[in-house]
């Protein structure tokens, strides 16, 4: 019945051949009639039927009520079929819905995330375009647009801006030995060492790799820059400890305010040039003036002549004689550079020096001083015994590896014994590179060169590089000179600088003897030699020739040869 959905009529089982073998006929189910219920999907649910323990052969009426019940059974699985249906979409909705809402949520995230990530990057982007990547201080272009505020507003606050240009010259060495990164902490570490020191508001930027720019605003600014400029010097003199190695940070200090400009790039460049000027003059600090920008143009225009000066051969060297006080012997001579220009005059040797030194010159420059000194006192050697001629050695010399071996081939060349030739070294050539520096002088002190400290007495570590270079000799420097009449403690600096050179069985040259009573100062503390204009101003060499070998014939000197 189920089978071919066909209603299902018995009257008499036990007469049916089909049905006769029926069990259910033992439990008095003789007569049958039925019908198939189905879902509404067509499956099977079951059969509706009517049974009877007698014979029976079921009206239409019958046939009609069993059929009536079927379909009314049928609509209740078809409500509860779809009820089941609705449910089961109901659940795969609400699941979608869940699924939709985990999705949105996480899609918001992510958007949120990408909006971070990308405002970040913004935020990052538009800090690197106005500060340093190293340091986090401003850059260039963001300084301007700071003291164009600050000038702005200079007449609501009543302040004046001052500008302060830190140069350190020793800043590419140390980025080349050390890293970039480990320069950058460096001057992160200066920056925070003034903060110390002060308790207001400084602007910082790093216009370029090797300078630092200062700016504050305040109404008594002068004083403010002035007490700036004496805490940076004494920062610059300290120690910072660099992959434990010790080093000072050589600084040159330039000033400008608002009252020389209100414009942010010109103020910028006056504080430039009082920095470069401060470097041509040797002072820590310099304020901005227009003889200042002046002769920072002069210096631009000289610059430009020495280097045709070097190309044709035009420098020239000058002698000044150094003296023993005792005898007034000549027992040496300083080489100074010379240049005379047919118009600028005669430039003398520590500015044709420094512009070299700025410019790259100094090797052409610094090879001329070498082979011309060399020659000239492989001749003097034969006028006059233990004569020796000085030559000061740069900085940026100093720092070549070949130093020793091109000096060495020069007097191979001119065959001069190395005893008769003083190479002076200034403390800022040894802090440049002190390993470079002491590998150098070892092998100028080896060929047996002396080796001379120049300008002593003015640095902050002048003792400890007697102990840490090979040095026969040290000069005293001309300021310590110029005020012993005056000040007691010059007197005592310099006593005590002899008194350690002779225990140190090194000798001792004092410069700017100007009078007698300089020298009288000299000769009591046992002084070796004196160098000054009470001796002998730097003269050009044919001079001093003359001066030399008439001075040999006049004290029974051992003259062989007449001067060339």
């Amino acid at each position: 019945m189920i089978d071919t959905q066909s209603p299902l009529l018995i009257p008499n089982a036990v007469k049916d051949k089909y049905w006769c073998n029926n069990p259910d006929i033992k439990l008095g189910m003789i007569s049958y009639c039925g019908v198939a219920i189905n879902w509404p999907n067509g499956d099977a649910f079951g059969t509706i039927c009517v049974l009877d323990s007698k014979e029976n052969h079921y009206t239409d009426t019958y046939q009609r009520l069993i059929t009536s019940f079927r379909d009314s059974i049928e609509s209740q699985l078809t409500s509860l079929y779809q009820q089941a249906e609705l449910n089961n979409l109901n659940r795969e909705l609400k699941s979608r819905v869940t699924t939709r809402t985990q999705d949105l949520v996480e899609l918001n995230y992510s958007l949120n995330q990408e909006i971070n990530r990308r405002r970040a990057a913004e935020e990052k982007i538009h800090y690197q375009k106005f500060h340093d990547a190293g340091t986090g201080f401003l850059n260039r272009r963001a300084l301007e647009d700071k003291l164009d505020e600050l000038i702005e507003n200079t007449p609501i606050t009543g302040q004046s801006i001052g500008v302060i240009n830190i140069g350190f010259t020793n800043g590419r060495r140390i980025q080349s030995k050390h890293s970039y990164r480990v320069w950058d902490k460096i001057l992160i570490d200066f920056r925070d060492r003034l903060s110390r020191k002060v308790n207001y508001n400084i602007v910082t930027a790093r216009p370029s790799s090797t300078e630092l720019v200062l700016v504050v605003s305040n109404i008594a600014i002068l004083d403010i820059l002035s007490e700036l400029c004496r805490y940076l010097v004494d920062i610059a003199q300290s120690e910072f400890d660099v992959e434990g190695e010790k080093l000072h940070l050589h600084t040159y200090i330039g000033v400008a305010t608002s009252n020389d400009t209100r414009e942010s790039s010109k103020l910028l460049k006056c504080a430039a040039e009082a920095m470069l000027a401060c470097k041509d003059s040797g002072h820590k600090y310099s304020f901005y003036s227009k003889d200042i920008s002046d002769s920072q143009t002069h210096i631009n225009q000289l610059e430009s002549y020495l280097l045709q000066a070097v190309r044709n051969d035009d420098l020239l060297l000058y002698f000044q004689p150094k003296v023993s006080p005792v005898t007034h012997k000549w027992t040496g001579a300083e080489a100074l550079l010379r240049w005379r220009h047919p118009v600028l005059g005669d430039i003398s040797n520590e500015t044709l020096i420094h512009m070299a030194e700025q410019n790259g010159l100094i090797f052409e420059v610094g090879n001329f001083v070498l082979r011309a000194a060399i020659e000239k006192a492989a001749q003097w050697q034969n006028v006059v015994d233990d004569f020796k001629v000085a030559i000061n050695i740069s900085a940026i010399q100093l720092k070549n590896i070949h130093l020793a071996e091109q000096i060495e081939d020069l007097l191979n060349t001119y065959q001069l014994p190395a005893h008769y030739l003083e190479l002076e070294v200034t403390e800022s050539g040894l802090i440049e590179d002190e390993v470079v520096a002491k590998a150098t002088l070892s092998s100028l002190h080896n060929l047996g060169i002396t080796l001379s400290l120049d300008d002593f007495g003015t640095g902050y570590s002048s003792f400890n590089y007697l102990k840490k270079f090979p040095f026969d000799s040290i000069k005293v420097d001309k300021s310590f000179v110029q005020q012993l009449e005056k000040s007691h403690e010059d007197r005592e600096i310099v006593r005590s600088i002899i008194s350690v050179a002779k225990k140190l069985n090194l000798s001792v040259t004092i410069e700017g003897i100007e009078n007698a009573k300089h020298e009288a100062f000299i000769l009591e503390q046992g002084c070796e030699f004196g160098q000054g204009y009470f001796y002998g101003k730097p003269m050009p060499c044919d001079e001093f020739e003359l001066f030399l070998v008439n001075q040999n014939y006049e004290s029974g000197g051992n003259v062989r040869m007449q001067a060339q």
